[in-house]
């Protein structure tokens, strides 16, 4: 299998950011660091295909696809696997991480050269802190500055007073910028995952028990937690019931709507004979339905008859299981359409707000910047920026002295063959002086400007229903 990353300019920068983080850990420490990811995947590997019992870990049904004890080492993984291993790893991990990796390694020296970068860098490789993502979107945020023209420093975190994040000046003015990154995945999402994991796996069962291949379309029109645990085990017989298990079809309730089409397991074996296709990956799904829809949820459950591995590092290769061939595989994919479940995971700016203008010091201008990730739909993205407007615009500051606010709306996409981000910068501001002319954190240059890349992906869904 070619490697098809090596040479991209995207990923020679993000090679340098690994190598430079891996100088300031420490060869030593790295290694070891490393270590406790790749036993972590070993473990997921062994339950996963049925050598060692699975045991639920903090509520978990299911273990992750991630190592969540030490976030930066999993994701320098990830980005020493596209040169040492290129046949491990995950692809949705991994477009959640290469595009920040690179833009450090594109832009290392500049942003060597800010005053306190050395704390920041310190922060960002200790494992008992572990949250990386904050520190990512701080530096996409001062390098941003950066290549506005702007002088930038960290400001050093004070136990005695608040402080923000950073001070930028240029031609006699000067601005204190706070960065707040919302947590990555909000509590209800992750309470709606489980209800779902508590639906789903039984109905994976009785899939994988009696080897049946299905593309499974699940919308769920009330809270997931509202449903019965069975429902997609019933609404599964009552398909097998009216139309024999033969034939595509949709079961509709008031609660849920469920399409059912009966796989070609002939011709996916076909494809999986001619094609090197890796477990838990878009190529896979794309394989079984004919199409790989970048950041849908989806659930693969089959019967292998032929597993292989591919990749030359032995001790360090994983998450390079290979399906040659299947005796039975079905594809679920679901979302929720229901109101109070939109309006839930469109968690608003609020909370990040008020603590952001408390950040900010009393004796000048104050920029804020808002960052999260777009993990639950273009819906739920909609419904977040009209709560998010009408807080900004009736949010009362006080006596402070806050200029600009930039919510970086940041949707970092996984396809069958590559990765790729869309970025909507929503600015709402207090002052005419334009601080930034380009404000995307992790584009270069922008050609134009339109409506936000959700309302995009909502007309393309909305169009996709009548065709």
């Amino acid at each position: 299998m070619v490697n098809i990353y090596i040479k991209e300019p995207w990923a020679i920068d993000a090679k340098k950011a690994l190598n430079f983080f891996v100088s300031r850990m420490g060869d030593e420490r790295w290694l070891k660091r490393r270590d406790k990811v790749v036993s972590y995947f070993r473990e997921v590997e062994a339950i996963q295909y049925g050598f060692k019992k699975a045991e639920s870990k903090d509520g978990k049904l299911v273990m992750p696809i991630a190592f969540y004890d030490d976030w930066i080492a999993w994701y320098m993984y990830l980005v020493e696997s596209i040169f040492e291993r290129p046949l491990s790893g995950d692809a949705l991990q991994s477009a959640r991480i290469f595009p920040f990796f690179s833009m450090i390694g594109k832009n290392l020296s500049t942003l060597l050269e800010i005053d306190g970068i050395e704390k920041k860098i310190e922060e960002l490789l200790n494992e008992k802190k572990n949250h990386p993502d904050t520190i990512f979107f701080e530096l996409a945020v001062a390098n941003l500055y950066c290549k506005n023209g702007w002088k930038v420093s960290f400001i050093p975190e004070s136990t005695y007073y608040k402080s923000p994040d950073l001070q930028i000046r240029k031609d006699g003015q000067q601005y204190w910028v706070e960065c707040k990154r919302m947590q990555k995945v909000p509590d209800y999402s992750e309470s709606e995952r489980s209800e779902w994991q508590n639906r789903s796996l039984r109905l994976t069962a009785i899939l994988q028990e009696y080897k049946l291949s299905y593309s499974i379309d699940i919308i769920f029109k009330v809270p997931v937690s509202e449903t019965g645990e069975n429902i997609l085990v019933d609404c599964f017989n009552e398909y097998l019931k009216i139309h024999s298990g033969d034939k595509r079809a949709q079961i509709q309730t008031s609660e849920i709507e469920i399409s059912f089409r009966p796989l070609n397991l002939a011709s996916i074996n076909r494809e999986l004979k001619e094609r090197d296709i890796r477990n838990n990956s878009p190529e896979l799904i794309e394989v079984c339905i004919g199409k790989y829809e970048s950041g849908g949820n989806y659930v693969t459950v089959f019967n292998h008859d032929e597993l292989y591995k591919l990749g030359k590092d032995k001790n360090f290769d994983i998450l390079n299981l290979y399906i040659d061939k299947v005796g039975s595989i079905s594809i679920l994919k679901w979302t929720s359409v229901s109101e109070h479940s939109i309006n839930m995971k469109a968690k608003d700016v609020k909370r990040l707000l008020v603590k952001a203008v408390d950040q900010i010091p009393l004796d000048g201008p104050g920029i804020i910047h808002i960052g999260y990730e777009n993990l639950d739909g273009p819906y739920v993205e909609r419904k977040r920026f009209l709560k998010s407007e009408e807080i900004i615009q009736g949010f009362d500051y006080k006596e402070k002295d806050i200029r600009a606010i930039h919510c970086n709306s940041i949707q970092l996409l996984a396809s069958s063959n590559n990765f790729d981000w869309a970025e909507t910068t929503c600015f709402y501001k207090q002052s005419h002086y334009p601080v930034l002319k380009n404000d995307l954190l992790l584009a270069d240059s922008v050609s134009g400007f339109n409506r936000p890349h959700w309302e995009d992906d909502i007309e393309n869904l909305e169009g996709n229903q009548y065709n």
